[in-house]
């Protein structure tokens, strides 16, 4: 349950808000801070250990030792001074708090060989059933089986990226298709707790930006996220299999998503608080594609969006898919968001040139269907199919949502017909876009809602749609 405190100082605790006057929230669990980990007072200076910042030469085992020596006397703060520093990945222990100073540049190296990890970094590496290839990968900065970390500061981490992507673009081309994002990840978390990550700026990552997988209580605060538009794959914030997640007050412009939720493991990806964000270039505040463990309660606020490709997404395919319920949106303004809202149970890359695109929307299983971005959708005559993950979608909500400027939809929600989504609804909603909003395989109900088109209907009803109006 959500406490929600409405203007009038009337306090009352519910789950979903559907009025159309404004409300503050505030997250069902305490987020991580400073003072709650409360970590030693000694420090550690990486000049005391040799660092020279050099911006040529590593300054690995200076930073490492300065790590190591912190922990191995109860914890402390492990100061990097202002400078240029280059080094291979680190390995972040228990009680630390890892401080950049303004000024302070932590490069990644750009050497590929630096992330594979030796047989005694394996516990590390970010070993996934369902994602074998990241077997190979450890991280720029890695945390593993510890707690009570923090990583905060004015300074930057840089994974300079470019070196490694550019590989994946050669391999692509080559293979004539995109391949799966077999790069390392900069910030890579798993099986840890209490953990903050604050202040800092974290940029051009070779793929995800910050990764973490079975992580209990982690808070992601006014931090600044980016890659350039173009550098594919580049999440900023991917939470796996996660609980008492906290992602407030950052600003964030990548290649891709802004932040992507992902489940794998049954009942273990619960309780978000997504607040106050700058989302800007970027592929959306999303939940998928990996939900087949299910995702549930997140409470995502006042978050503003700005020439994103997508807004709020939440998208899965069959094998995939899972339950995704009790999700509230309240307070969202976008500007220039191509696609404001998307909801699909339709999660599947097609194809890159335009004839393979024409080819496959004239023939085959995606005959008379659409492309949406990169993923390929069939005709709503598609027939039900058997399948053990489909993706399901139940009690999502919207509340107080502006959409202006240019839009060239007004929103997506297609289900599956073997499992149509359930309980979406819509309440004090305005939305200026070039096409209207396209429901197939759904139930939903729109309670004081605008939604301005330049061409057809505000409403495109396909098969499957179930739709209400509350006026």
């Amino acid at each position: 349950m959500y406490r929600l405190i409405i203007k009038n100082g009337l306090s009352i605790s519910l789950l979903t808000l559907t009025a159309s006057f404004a409300v503050i929230a505030s997250p069902p669990f305490v987020p991580v801070t400073l003072d709650k980990l409360n970590i030693p007072n000694k420090q550690c200076n990486v000049r005391d250990y040799g660092a020279e910042a050099t911006g040529i030469w590593y300054d690995t085992k200076a930073f490492q030792t300065a790590i190591n020596d912190c922990a191995q006397n109860g914890g402390g703060k492990v100061i990097v001074p202002a400078g240029y520093y280059l080094s291979e990945p680190l390995f972040l222990k228990s009680n630390i708090e890892f401080h950049l100073e303004k000024g302070a540049v932590v490069q990644a190296s750009a050497e590929e060989s630096a992330y594979h990890p030796s047989e005694e970094q394996k516990k590390w590496s970010s070993s996934d059933e369902s994602l074998p290839l990241t077997k190979q990968w450890i991280g720029f900065i890695n945390i593993a089986e510890e707690k009570n970390i923090a990583i905060t500061g004015e300074g930057i981490i840089d994974g300079q990226g470019s070196t490694l992507l550019e590989k994946y673009r050669a391999e692509t081309r080559q293979a004539g298709k995109k391949g799966p994002t077999n790069r390392p990840r900069l910030l890579l978390f798993k099986n840890a707790n209490n953990i903050l990550v604050e202040g800092v700026t974290i940029q051009n990552s070779p793929s995800f930006h910050i990764v973490f997988k079975n992580v209990e209580d982690i808070t992601i605060n006014k931090t600044t996220i980016s890659a350039p538009a173009w550098w594919q794959n580049t999440d900023a914030i991917d939470p796996m299999d996660s609980r008492r997640v906290s992602i407030t007050k950052n600003t964030i412009s990548v290649g891709d998503d802004h932040v992507a939720i992902k489940s794998t493991v049954n009942n273990l990806s619960h309780d978000f608080y997504i607040a106050d964000n700058n989302f800007m270039l970027g592929r959306g505040l999303s939940i998928g594609s990996e939900t087949y463990g299910g995702v549930s309660n997140l409470l995502a606020e006042n978050n503003t969006f700005t020439d994103a490709m997508y807004g709020i997404r939440i998208k899965s395919p069959r094998g995939k898919g899972g339950e995704v319920k009790d999700i509230e949106y309240n307070n969202t303004t976008m500007v220039n968001v191509k696609t404001p809202i998307v909801l699909s149970a339709y999660y599947k890359g097609g194809p890159t040139t335009k004839d393979a695109k024409i080819k496959a929307l004239q023939e085959g299983e995606f005959a008379g269907g659409f492309m949406l971005g990169d993923q390929i959708y069939p005709a709503d005559t598609e027939q039900p199919k058997e399948h053990k993950q489909t993706p399901y979608f139940n009690n999502i909500s919207f509340n107080n949502l502006t959409v202006k400027g240019k839009s060239n939809y007004a929103g997506f929600i297609i289900g599956t017909p073997e499992k149509p989504f359930n309980n979406i609804r819509f309440s004090n909603i305005n939305i200026e876009a070039e096409n209207g909003f396209k429901i197939r395989n759904a139930s939903v109900e729109f309670s004081h809602t605008k939604i301005n088109v330049e061409k057809g209907s505000d409403i495109i009803k396909e098969k499957g749609s179930h739709i209400t109006h509350q006026y």
